[in-house]
């Protein structure tokens, strides 16, 4: 008798939990169909791309995002919901405990080409530097950095045309 109560029991929780999983897959099911109508479903820049292998449903990714609704849970594994609304910072990707994001940019539907940029932020247009999303790189404390490394490097190329004899 016990046992069976026991069993009862179980399946009942289990019943519960799959049926509540199912309802928040069907919100995060609708969020998608109306996110691809309005147009925010492809990314436009650096964006999260997830790995369902991996993925262990912990919703670290989620709830680490400042944005909202660009991932969610969708049949027990991260998702995303509205790309074009990601602005490249990288929360969920250090969130995941799995590794199962990665920061990608662009898509097979919507490629996106970037400029040719020396090692010193330089493009293949001389006389043009360009650091952060431009040149590919969306994380704020990343485009920081080569900002500051783009304008050193000017000042180089700078000091190298004043210093050349003859043009003065």
């Amino acid at each position: 008798m016990i046992y069976s109560l026991t069993a009862i029991l179980c399946i009942v929780v289990v019943v519960i939990y799959l049926r509540k999983k199912s309802r928040e897959s069907k919100i995060v099911d609708e969020k998608i169909k109306n996110a691809k109508e309005s147009g925010l479903y492809e990314p436009v820049s650096l964006h999260p791309v997830v790995d369902v292998n991996r993925c262990i449903q912990t919703g670290a990714c989620i709830s680490a995002c400042p944005e909202h609704d660009i991932l969610g849970i969708r049949n027990g594994k991260a998702t995303i919901i509205n790309a074009s609304l990601c602005i490249g910072h990288g929360a969920c990707f250090l969130a995941c405990p799995t590794e199962a994001i990665s920061l990608r940019i662009g898509t097979d539907k919507r490629g996106v080409d970037l400029p040719h940029v020396s090692q010193n932020f330089e493009t293949n247009v001389p006389g043009i530097f360009i650091a952060g999303e431009l040149g590919g790189m969306g994380l704020i404390k990343n485009a920081v950095e080569q900002g500051k490394q783009a304008v050193e490097n000017i000042v180089k190329s700078i000091n190298k045309i004043i210093m050349l004899p003859g043009i003065w």
